[in-house]
């Protein structure tokens, strides 16, 4: 029987999202595995479990948790041979959507066990942080960097959705500009995809290929209110990109420029502020796909 290694975030949805074990035991158990639990201890620590994995030579390494989680697992399995199983224990998970993996997690684990493997580029930072579905820098990163802990912890997508009104009824969004090739535009809203989901199902930059090596940029040059706000309200149905100001750019490299206060976000968690430049790569992670998935190959 072969044994597969499951990292555990503790701290997923706040605490209060522990894995359903003896289900997704049973669950392995059918598919002729075992599970081992590999709990962390600290951020940074599913990275340091990864590569673990990989220097052992593992075939698969689960991880339970959010696009945090799965982010920390990527850094330490990029260019090896292990490939990532996704067992959706976050807030969202949007990598989870992404490769048209199921919610349950035992389903999750039957699926993608019984899947294909495919290999997923990979984006950076000229900080030399890794990203997996977007960069963004806006309105969205001000509510993460600004959420209060309480408010997340026990709140989750609504605690979001409070701190989203409070940032929009500010006085001061923000303002940028927008290098990508050459050319510069001023923005309140930028986000560069390396995949098409964008804080759930939701298609924020439906021509970004996460199989494909390159990123989409999706680019809000009208500033105030009246634009930030339908902007926001228009992702879920994709009518952000029909928008005026709105403009769509596939690119290698797209460089935020603007004042040191303006935060950035890297798959849904706070990461920096500008400057900041997000660059495609030729690194790869290889992750199981379900069969039938729209990003089956």
């Amino acid at each position: 029987m072969s044994v597969l290694p499951v990292i555990v975030n503790p701290a997923a949805r706040g605490g209060r999202g522990a894995p359903p074990r003896e289900s997704l035991e049973r669950a392995a158990a059918a598919e002729g595995t075992s599970v081992e639990w590999w709990e962390t201890t600290a951020p940074g620590h599913a990275t340091e479990l990864a590569a673990k994995a990989a220097r052992d030579r593992y075939p698969i390494l689960a991880a339970w948790g959010g696009d945090g989680t799965y982010n920390e697992a990527a850094r330490g399995l990029r260019d090896t041979e292990t490939a990532l199983l996704l067992l959706p224990g976050g807030t969202t998970s949007v990598l989870v959507y992404e490769l048209g993996v199921p919610r349950r997690p035992d389903e999750a684990l039957r699926a993608q066990l019984r899947g294909e493997r495919r290999a997923m580029s990979l984006a950076r930072t000229d900080r030399d942080q890794l990203f997996l579905l977007m960069l963004s820098a806006g309105p969205d990163s001000l509510i993460l960097e600004r959420l209060r802990p309480g408010l997340k912890l026990h709140g989750g997508k609504f605690g979001i959705g409070v701190q989203a009104v409070v940032e929009f009824a500010r006085a001061r969004l923000p303002r940028f500009s927008v290098h990508i090739d050459g050319s510069r535009r001023n923005a309140s809203w930028c986000i560069v995809g390396n995949s098409r989901c964008y804080a759930g199902p939701y298609p924020g930059t439906p021509g970004a290929d996460p199989f494909a090596e390159g990123l989409e940029a999706v680019v809000l040059t009208r500033h105030g209110r009246r634009a930030v706000i339908p902007f926001f309200f228009a992702i879920p149905s994709g009518r952000h990109l029909t928008m005026r100001g709105v403009e769509r750019l596939p690119a290698h490299e797209v460089a935020l420029v603007g004042a040191e206060d303006v935060p950035y976000q890297l798959d849904g968690d706070p990461a920096g502020h500008l400057p900041v430049t997000a660059r495609a790569t030729a690194e790869t992670l290889w992750v199981l796909v379900p069969h039938g998935s729209s990003r089956a190959g």
